[in-house]
């Protein structure tokens, strides 16, 4: 399945900054534009990223600077530098302040779009691997309603077990929302549906209180939810 990605572009061309949100918006991704480093100081912005596109000469604070100073908090985003600083010296420069892919300028369409999809098999293996390291301990138990990981107890209500029983128990740990709203014996209602967002990331937020990461329960582009730990029913 395609991963799409919340993705930011710091590129002070403007064209250029244009065309790459658009080939990338075009294929689902998330996709927030900046035009100097200095833009990126919402902390609610890009403390969200899974990868930033980076050009390095940019007025004010330059890429290589704004790359080492995101890393240092987000140690999993993911970067690419893009620049027409080619020298090996320069190259290895980039990868020590941060870069995970270095190309040269200008990109290709096709180059940048397979550097995106490789990056993202990454982000998609360590979302998996977060969700193994937390999951082993997690149960369920629908009798007293409470999610249980050896250490913390935290409480759910009835429409709360019935949606993660019923996750656990699809193929694939995946539902649509009609199926969703099925497991809980309600309709499928305009109303219904615009409060099963809401329901669900309530949901997200116990399992994280269980010791999940916020990763353990994935909201599907146009095709419902799906939990992605290992939850034990008792």
């Amino acid at each position: 399945m395609e991963k799409y990605l919340r993705i930011g572009i710091v590129e002070d061309n403007d064209a250029l900054r244009y065309s790459l949100a658009e080939i990338l918006g075009s294929l689902g991704h998330q996709v927030t534009a900046f035009s100097c480093a200095e833009d990126t100081t919402d902390s609610a912005v890009t403390e969200t990223l899974d990868m930033l596109l980076l050009d390095l000469n940019l007025p004010g604070e330059d890429g290589l600077s704004l790359a080492a100073r995101l890393k240092r908090v987000q140690p999993r985003l993911r970067v690419i530098m893009m620049t027409t600083r080619t020298a090996v010296d320069q190259r290895v420069r980039g990868y020590e302040m941060g870069a995970d892919l270095y190309l040269p300028k200008p990109v290709s369409e096709l180059e940048l779009l397979a550097a995106v999809r490789a990056l993202a098999r990454r982000i998609h293996s360590d979302a998996i691997e977060d969700a193994r390291d937390h999951s082993a301990l997690v149960q369920l138990n629908a009798q007293t309603m409470q999610l249980l990981n050896g250490t913390a107890t935290v409480p759910v209500n009835a429409v709360e077990s019935a949606l993660l029983s019923a996750l656990a128990r699809a193929p694939g740990q995946r539902l649509q929302p009609w199926q969703l709203l099925q497991a809980t014996g309600e309709e499928t209602t305009d109303a219904t549906l615009g409060n099963l967002p809401v329901r669900m990331t309530r949901l997200r937020g116990k399992l994280v209180q269980a010791g999940c990461p916020p990763s353990a329960l994935k909201s599907l582009r146009n095709s419902g939810y799906q939990l992605c730990i290992d939850l034990e029913l008792l």
